[in-house]
């Protein structure tokens, strides 16, 4: 007569707990390798027990047991709508250990395809994973090269060697913004009310000058003159335009930047010859000459620009000495 083990299986359960699949089996786990690949199984593990949401993922077992917390929504800024081509982020670790990796995703179609930040904080193909503070800690790091007027979604996910792998958690969203450059003037005229032999006399006006931008490298304003001075068609002299202190030569005409301020950003400041006071001025020409620089993106950026001029005994009186200022701002994006 031939007899055969029997095998009894029922689910397990009590008044506080059911378990509704499971599996029998011998226990423990193994692991095998290769140069190109690594896999780990194990055996007597509750089935059909993970769970999730937005924010979480849960896994049954040992191996699920091993991976890290799923990185929560990290902090995606464009400074205050001034960052045209690049994001700041800040991840959110979620209470992982100091040595945990990341990898930051980044799409602009809600993931239908996915770019990967590089260690330089370029776009990449492939994920690149780091420690928080490689990242940059609380203080962050910046998603760079990227297209002006767009849309950014980004997530993280976190590893701490094999088989610790996260999903990728809630992403965070912000845009880039366009870049931008605001430039004015006023007023579009001013005059001296006479000018005395041997007096240095100032405008009757400053030139108030605005500038603004979000270029990267930040923005400058330019000044030049049609005539190197001013000029009289009448009595055909001009009083040159003159660097220096006015009050040690006979005649000339020059321009201060001065009363230099920014709401923020820059700092703005004048350029030489131009940043000077008293009685020195910087000579314009007919070519372009800095005189107000900012190396970085300003916001309010505000100066003015001071007229002033000395005739001597010998210049001949006229009604119409003049001089075309032009001032144009450029920025470096």
């Amino acid at each position: 007569m031939l007899s055969l083990p029997l095998f009894v299986a029922a689910f397990s359960s009590s008044n506080s707990y059911q378990l509704n699949s499971y599996g029998i089996g011998s226990g423990g786990s193994s692991s095998s390798s290769s140069t190109t690949y690594h896999l780990q199984a194990s055996a007597g593990e509750q089935a059909d027990g993970s769970s999730s949401g937005s924010a979480y993922a849960s896994n049954n077992g040992s191996i699920g047991a091993e991976q890290l917390n799923v990185p929560g929504t990290p902090t995606l800024t464009n400074g205050s709508n001034t960052y045209y081509n690049k994001l700041k982020i800040i991840l959110d670790t979620s209470g992982n250990p100091s040595d945990a990796t990341y990898a930051v995703a980044v799409s602009t179609n809600g993931f239908a395809s996915t770019s990967y930040v590089q260690a330089d904080g370029t776009l990449g193909a492939s994920p690149v994973y780091q420690l928080y503070t490689t990242w940059g800690g609380a203080s962050g790091t910046f998603i760079v090269n990227l297209v002006s007027g767009t849309t950014y979604q980004v997530k993280v996910a976190a590893q701490q060697g094999l088989f610790t792998n996260t999903a990728y958690g809630a992403a965070a969203s912000a845009s880039t913004v366009t870049p931008s450059l605001t430039f004015s003037l006023s007023p579009s005229s001013t005059s001296f009310s006479g000018l005395l032999p041997g007096v240095v006399t100032t405008s009757a006006s400053d030139i108030t000058l605005n500038l603004t931008t979000n270029a990267v490298a930040g923005g400058s304003v330019y000044v030049s003159g049609q005539s190197n001075g001013l000029m009289s068609i009448l009595e055909g002299h001009t009083i040159g335009a003159f660097n220096g202190d006015l009050a040690s030569v006979n005649e000339g005409f020059g321009i201060q930047a001065i009363n230099v301020t920014q709401t923020s950003g820059g700092p703005f400041s004048p350029a030489s010859p131009f940043n000077v006071s008293g009685t020195s001025t910087g000579a314009e020409t007919t070519v372009p000459q800095q005189i107000l620089t900012s190396a970085a993106p300003i916001i309010g950026g505000t100066a003015s620009a001071r007229l002033k001029a000395k005739a001597s005994a010998n210049t001949p009186a006229g009604p119409d000495y003049q001089e075309v200022l032009t001032f144009v701002a450029a920025a470096s994006f």
